[in-house]
């Protein structure tokens, strides 16, 4: 594991449509992709994310999981990413010692308890629409905290694209995940060369 994995996340659903856009993404600067998805079945989200996978690996970025930690090991991931609803990360260690742990947090008391993770996903940071149970934002100056406070590396999540990342440069953060700022590009590759010069990751 090194910092640079944490730089640019792409969190992507299972569809093979938008295989060419998250290869052209891993070009132009993502370093993890992780697969979120909440609405199909099982078994065709096990058969998309294992083509994922692979596509992933074969351009050397990393590949987590969102939520799922049975579905991280069957599909022999480089990790998986919960939410403060989801297992306990002392749980999840237990049962999948292979995979590295984040753990998404809202405020500064969920940031400290944490530690058991290997990178803080915090936000939103902004207002987003990609998650429709999103908490309020908290803006970068508590992002700012959190990253200044925090023992592992804290990744900024929410709201985050070409319009905002000026903001969070300087902030101490290890990187950003992102959804519509590089799948809703016309570009992808040229989104996250852009997204990365901005934060200056």
């Amino acid at each position: 594991m090194t910092a640079a994995m944490w730089a640019l996340q792409l969190l992507v659903p299972a569809d093979r449509s938008l295989f060419p856009r998250v290869e052209a993404a891993i070009r132009g600067g993502v370093t993890l992709v992780q697969l979120r998805e909440k609405d199909r079945p099982d078994g065709e989200t096990y058969r998309v994310g294992r083509e994922l996978r692979d596509l992933v690996r074969r351009q050397g970025a990393a590949f987590f999981v969102n939520d799922r930690p049975d579905l991280a090991l069957a599909l022999e991931a480089d990790g998986v990413h919960v939410g403060e609803g989801d297992l306990p990360v002392a749980i999840v260690r237990r049962i999948a010692p292979s995979l590295l742990i984040g753990m998404s947090c809202h405020d500064i008391p969920s940031a400290q308890m944490a530690a058991e993770a290997d990178y803080i996903g915090f936000g939103p940071v902004f207002p987003t629409p990609s998650k429709d149970d999103a908490a309020a934002p908290t803006g970068p100056e508590i992002l700012r905290q959190v990253a200044r406070q925090a023992r592992r590396p804290v990744v900024a999540i929410g709201g985050i694209g070409i319009g905002t990342a000026a903001q969070l440069k300087g902030s101490g953060i290890a990187g950003v995940a992102v959804i519509s700022a590089i799948l809703g590009a016309g570009d992808a590759g040229a989104a996250a060369r852009e997204l990365r010069h901005a934060l200056g990751l």
